[in-house]
């Protein structure tokens, strides 16, 4: 199987769904990661480039972690990818139509952050409306908790490989926000009243 994950910023493919794709590749799936920028603003103190290197690192280190087979960075720019949906979707498009993924994972549209929120019509912007096979969509969570959802993967076996990966993105460990923490508190509830197990992540597919 072939799995496209859309990450707005190197370290959301591991928050949202690092336990959902460590379980693909331990099933021998193909992995590509597409990240929508390369956060920048992550690392202000830093220029762009300088930024770029150091968060582009980060994620090929946990895509190792996680099993990721491609990383491709599309260096839209942090915080305005909403406002170049066609020239986000326009990049997009030819890894799709390579990849032909069967599974796509990306952030639900109702996200706090802009990049977030952009991703959904990225994607719908980039995909052929005429597929008769179109691939399966999962939302995943990151900033905002899902009011709703229809699938739940039990990621108790690779929990601890999903933490590795976010401690991975090391630049980003050292602000204000604990995300590790914040990723195991919520795949902890998620787990108990979702999955009725130890640790779950929770998808949407969008309408």
């Amino acid at each position: 199987m072939n799995v496209l994950v859309i990450a707005p910023h190197p370290d959301d493919e591991a928050i949202g769904c690092g336990g959902a794709l460590r379980l693909h590749a331990l099933r021998g799936d193909r992995i590509t990661a597409v990240f929508l920028t390369s956060g920048e603003l992550g690392l202000k103190r830093l220029p762009p480039e300088e930024a770029w290197r150091v968060r582009e690192g980060e994620a090929r280190e946990a895509a190792q972690i996680l099993g990721i087979t491609e990383l491709v960075f599309l260096r839209r720019s942090d915080w305005f990818v909403g406002e170049d949906v066609s020239g986000a979707a326009k990049a997009l498009r030819p890894l799709i139509e390579r990849e032909v993924p069967e599974v796509i994972y990306l952030p639900h549209a109702l996200e706090w952050h802009p990049d977030h929120k952009a991703a959904l019509p990225v994607l719908r912007a980039a995909l052929d409306k005429d597929n008769p096979q179109p691939p399966t969509l999962r939302c995943y969570e990151v900033w905002t908790p899902l009011a709703d959802y229809d699938h739940v993967e039990n990621i108790t076996s690779v929990v601890e490989d999903k933490w590795r990966a976010i401690r991975a993105h090391q630049s980003q460990g050292r602000g204000e926000f604990d995300y590790e923490r914040a990723s195991a508190g919520l795949n902890q509830y998620r787990g108990v009243l979702a999955g009725k197990c130890d640790y779950a992540e929770v998808f949407q597919t969008p309408k």
